[in-house]
C-alpha cells in the first residue's frame, strides 16, 4: 500500500503549513476534512481541489459539489492515488469560495507500507493560521475589492470619499465629442 507525505501550505503573509500522511485509498473529500481540522477550519464551505496541468486551461478541477454541472467528478469519488502519482506532484485547495482561502499540496514523499493507514494523518503543524473568521467579506468589502482590480493604484480606501465616480457620466466623454465618429 503507498503512503504519501503530503505538504500543505497556506497562502497567507506569514510560514504556515501542516504535513499530513495519507494512503492511495483516501479520497480527496477525507483529504479536505483533515486540511479543515488542521487549520483549525470548522465551517462547511464549498471547495474544490484543482490539478494543474501545462497550460491554464488544461487545469481539472474536483468539486465539493458540482454546482455549475461540469461533469468532473466530486472529490468524495477521487482516490488520492488518482491524482499523486510521484514525488513533486502538486494540487491547489481553494476553500470557501468567496473568501477564497487557498492552499498547495505537494508530494514531498511517498513510501509503499503493509501496514495501511486506516485514517489521514496530521504528523507535523508549523505556524499559526489565521482564523476563519477573520476573512468574512460583506458587500463593502467586494465594491472595494472591485474598484481596486479596476482602478489599481488610482484608488485606495483612504481616499474613498473623494474618489470621482468612473461611471459617472460627467465624467466620461462622448463619442459625439470626436468628429472622426460623427
Amino acid at each position: 500500500m503507498k503512503e504519501f507525505l503530503v505538504k500543505v501550505l497556506m497562502e497567507t503573509h506569514k510560514t504556515v503549513y501542516r504535513d499530513i500522511l495519507v494512503n492511495e485509498n483516501h479520497t480527496l473529500f477525507q483529504t479536505h476534512e483533515l486540511i479543515k481540522q488542521a487549520f483549525g477550519f470548522n465551517s462547511n464551505e464549498l471547495a474544490s481541489f484543482i490539478k494543474e496541468e501545462e497550460g491554464w486551461d488544461n487545469d481539472t478541477e474536483y468539486p465539493l459539489e458540482d454546482v455549475m454541472n461540469s461533469g468532473n467528478p466530486t472529490f468524495d469519488k477521487i482516490a488520492i492515488s488518482d491524482v499523486f502519482l510521484k514525488v513533486g506532484d502538486q494540487l491547489t485547495y481553494v476553500y470557501d469560495y468567496l473568501n477564497e482561502w487557498k492552499f498547495y499540496l505537494e508530494v514531498i514523499e511517498i513510501e509503499v507500507n503493509e501496514n495501511k493507514i486506516k485514517d489521514p494523518k496530521i504528523l507535523k503543524r508549523f505556524g499559526s493560521p489565521p482564523k476563519e473568521e477573520e476573512r468574512n467579506l460583506n458587500g463593502d468589502d467586494a465594491q472595494s475589492i472591485l474598484l481596486n482590480a479596476m482602478l489599481g493604484d488610482e484608488f485606495s480606501e483612504d481616499d474613498e470619499d473623494s474618489f470621482k465616480d468612473p461611471f459617472d457620466s460627467d465624467n466620461m466623454d462622448s463619442l459625439d465629442d470626436y468628429e472622426e465618429y460623427q
